[in-house]
Formats: structure tokens, C-alpha cells, sequence
């Protein structure tokens, strides 16, 4: 089993490593002379700026929202499929469009994600109203936004940060982001096997020890520590000539020693919120699509709470100051 998900996990990591890789290539070749235009728009910018990073994306989490609908029908609720994967998509290539047009047009409005929650829900209300009726109306209505916020809102965070960083850095710093996640796991998985005894919440997850907890999180800073100047020092952390990380007060090694903490514990957070989903609905794995690693959602459990939290240290806290 520990076998076959290390293959099977190392052979998705690469396809989509190499995805990302390709969309950053795409990202730093000249626009054609001769753009392709429609309504005023370029689409060469379309193509080249984020298109492939937009849709890996988007198809991780189509298949984790279709997970969670399905955790939904084995406790009795019906949220309304349709809304989810139709919003959630809407969610996760909002940032995309958006940025897209913003270069194009010089137009860019932020409210995307709200705009599409608000839709989603009046959407919802209808089908509510012409299909059940007055049947479970605030259990559909609230399963089927917790769902749509869950995956596509927690992912657009993702394009989020690919599209707001730009270019090669914003794919760079995406696969960082997301390396840093993953090893955590890694680390946490390894730690736990050879030197765990005490358990950490035994009746929600009780494979997972304190002793694994703090050795993910060792990991996820000694990787930060290490290959983040690496990076900065390549040039794949910087935007416009400027270094990401420019604020006084995280100047080495205390930017990169605060990015790997905040994406351990993200990690670790985001694994105990699917193991909570997973517990109610009375399952091991959320699915069997993934051989030697479950389903989606346990690939993305952590990357989904860890988004948002990359996106506001890469955009926000690593600028201020």
C-alpha cells in the first residue's frame, strides 16, 4: 500500500508539476506580432497567462466538490449539484478572467468570488423553490454553499495567487506554496511511523501524533529555509525586478522560517477539516479514483485551507512594511 501511493503520488506530483512548469513557459515567451483579437481583446493574453495553471486547477476541484456531493447523499442532504459545480467553476477561473481583462482593458473589479457566491445562492433559491419546494430549504441551501465555498472558494485562491504575482514568479510561487503543503504531510506521515506515541486527536484522525505534528512542521521550514532563497536568488521570486518578499521585518531568515510554519499548520488544519468531513460521513477516503491515495479531497485537503493563506503572505504580509 505505503508502495503503490508513493508511486501513484509521485506520478501525479510530476504531471502536474509539469503542467505548472509549461504554463511558466508559456508565461515568459513574447506575445505573437499578429494577436488574436476578439471584441477588443487579446487572446494571446488568455493563452500565454495562465490558462493551463487555471485549469489543473479547476479540475482538481470539480473532482473534489463532486466528492463532497456524493459525502452529502450518504447522510441524506441533497445540495444542488448543478450550483456547485457551475459556481465552483466560476470561483476558480474568476481571478483568471479577471486579470486577464484587467491587462486587456485596464478594467478590474475584485468582487468576483462574492458576485459569484451571490448568484450561486439566488440560483439555488430558484431550483430550491421549482424542484422541493418547502422540502429541507435552509439544509440545501446550506450544504450546497458550504460545498461551493469549500472547494471552488478555497481554490480560487490558487489562480488567485498565479494570476496577482504574474508570470514565471506566480507560477513559482504557486508550486512553492503548495511543495511546502505537501511535504508537510510527508513529513508528518514519516515522523509519525518511526517516532510517534502520543496521539494528537485520537478519535478524529488516530494515525496522527504530536510527534508527527512537529516533525511536519520541522520540514516544512527546513525545506522553506532552504530552497526559498534559492528561488529569490534565481529571480523566480521577484515581480517586476522586485523581490516578493520586500518588508523590512522578514528579511532572512525570518520571511521564509514564518512561510514554512504558516504552511505547516495550514496543512495540518486543512487534513483534520476533511478528516471531520470524512468521519461524519462514515468513510476512510473520500473516494477510490486516486489508487494508493483515496480520492481527490485527500490530495486536497490541505492545499484548499493552505490557498488563501499563501495568497495573503505572498500579496499582502510579504509587501507590508
Amino acid at each position: 500500500m505505503l508502495r503503490l501511493r508513493l508511486i501513484f503520488g509521485l506520478s501525479l506530483s510530476a504531471a502536474i508539476i509539469a503542467l505548472l512548469l509549461l504554463d511558466g513557459h508559456f508565461a515568459a515567451q513574447p506575445h505573437p506580432r499578429h494577436p488574436i483579437q476578439f471584441m477588443n481583446l487579446d487572446l494571446n493574453l488568455f493563452l500565454y497567462n495562465g490558462l493551463l495553471s487555471t485549469l489543473c486547477v479547476l479540475a482538481l476541484t470539480l473532482f473534489t466538490a463532486r466528492e463532497l456531493l456524493r459525502f452529502a447523499g450518504y447522510l441524506g442532504y441533497r445540495p444542488f449539484g448543478f450550483s456547485v459545480m457551475l459556481f465552483s467553476t466560476l470561483m476558480v477561473t474568476g481571478p483568471y478572467f479577471a486579470f486577464n481583462i484587467e491587462r486587456a482593458w485596464g478594467s478590474h473589479d475584485e468582487s468576483w468570488a462574492m458576485l459569484a457566491i451571490a448568484v450561486a445562492l439566488g440560483v439555488t433559491f430558484f431550483l430550491q423553490a421549482v424542484r422541493r419546494g418547502t422540502q429541507q430549504v435552509m439544509i440545501n441551501l446550506a450544504m450546497t454553499t458550504f460545498i461551493l465555498v469549500y472547494t471552488g472558494g478555497l481554490a480560487g485562491y490558487m489562480t488567485k495567487l498565479r494570476m496577482e504575482v504574474g508570470g514565471q514568479a506566480g507560477v513559482a510561487v504557486l508550486l512553492f506554496s503548495n511543495f511546502i503543503v505537501k511535504m508537510t504531510d510527508t513529513g508528518a506521515f514519516f515522523v509519525g511511523r518511526i517516532a510517534g506515541r502520543h496521539k494528537m486527536i485520537e478519535w478524529l484522525s488516530p494515525k496522527k501524533t504530536w510527534e508527527g505534528f512537529v516533525g511536519g512542521l520541522a520540514v516544512a521550514t527546513a525545506l522553506s529555509l532552504l530552497i526559498g532563497p534559492l528561488l529569490q536568488r534565481g529571480g523566480l521570486l521577484a515581480r517586476d525586478g522586485a523581490p516578493l518578499m520586500r518588508a523590512e521585518w522578514l528579511a532572512w531568515p525570518w520571511g521564509f522560517l514564518l512561510f514554512g510554519l504558516l504552511m505547516g499548520v495550514a496543512s495540518v488544519a486543512g487534513d483534520l477539516c476533511a478528516s471531520l468531513l470524512k468521519r461524519d460521513a462514515a468513510v476512510k477516503d473520500s473516494g477510490t479514483s486516486l489508487p494508493g491515495l483515496g480520492g481527490v479531497l485527500d490530495v486536497m485537503d490541505s492545499p484548499l485551507l493552505a490557498a488563501p493563506v499563501a495568497w495573503f503572505f505572498w500579496t499582502r504580509l510579504a509587501a507590508f512594511g
